[in-house]
């Protein structure tokens, strides 16, 4: 891990830092990637220590990263559109009053978010130059709009945040289609360190004489991804 760490830095020392001559000649082949993704994205959250629903949607996003000819290590940076959120289900019932029967119902509590990552790739080569790769990265993430029941929203609108911050982590598989050309398939894990909604302690609307508790909702979301990736080499020569 810590090996993993010094090259990061190094990486970051020759992809951000002045290009000097002698260093390109002991570099003669770098690029960038490019790369474009999209998938499903499972949603939930935890309302203070309850895990609703989850809830199926999905995301897009486009990616650049620095390249060498090892391909070993990578510095990226990513932006997508991801529909993150939970789930209410209820079953259907029967009135115990009037006997009628209650249908079930589903209630989406979806975020629309802009989503802002940086992070590192180590990649290990398996066969015929596919690699697997792990990745980490720190997040950013802007909310758009909010869809759920209008009188539920009117009653929290003023407590959703609209920048949320969070950590990426996961994992996937480059297969190669020629040497510039390739697609990917990736697993990442959400986390989100910051609320989605934070509802401070307040008066029951119900009965006044009730305190409801704070309420802090975390986004967690699970990406499954499939892209492709496109190759810029850069060759210098002496």
């Amino acid at each position: 891990m810590y090996a993993f760490v010094i090259k990061v830095f190094v990486l970051l020392f020759f992809f951000l830092g002045p290009q000097y001559p002698d260093l390109q000649l002991l570099n003669a082949q770098q690029g960038t990637i490019y790369a474009v993704k999209g998938g499903l994205t499972a949603g939930t959250q935890r309302w203070n220590n309850y895990n609703r629903s989850t809830l199926m949607k999905y995301h897009l996003a486009a990616s650049i990263e620095s390249w060498e000819e090892e391909n070993s290590y990578a510095l990226l940076a990513q932006l997508g559109y991801h529909v993150k959120g939970s789930a209410l289900r209820s079953r259907r019932t029967i009135s115990p009053i009037t006997g009628n029967e209650i249908p079930g119902r589903r209630d989406e509590f979806q975020f629309h978010n802009i989503s802002l990552m940086l992070g590192a790739k180590q990649k290990f080569e398996i066969f015929d130059d596919s690699r697997l790769y792990y990745l980490v990265g720190l997040r950013g993430d802007f909310n758009l709009k909010t869809e759920f029941d209008r009188s539920f929203y009117e009653g929290i609108s003023d407590q959703i945040n609209k920048f949320t911050f969070g950590l990426t982590v996961g994992g996937g598989l480059e297969v190669p289609l020629s040497y510039y050309t390739g697609i990917f398939f990736e697993l990442t894990v959400a986390p989100d360190f910051t609320n989605q909604i934070y509802i401070p302690p307040h008066r029951s609307f119900w009965n006044p004489n009730q305190m409801v508790p704070e309420q802090k909702v975390l986004n967690v979301a699970i990406e499954l991804s499939v892209g492709m990736r496109f190759l810029h080499e850069v060759i210098y020569i002496n």
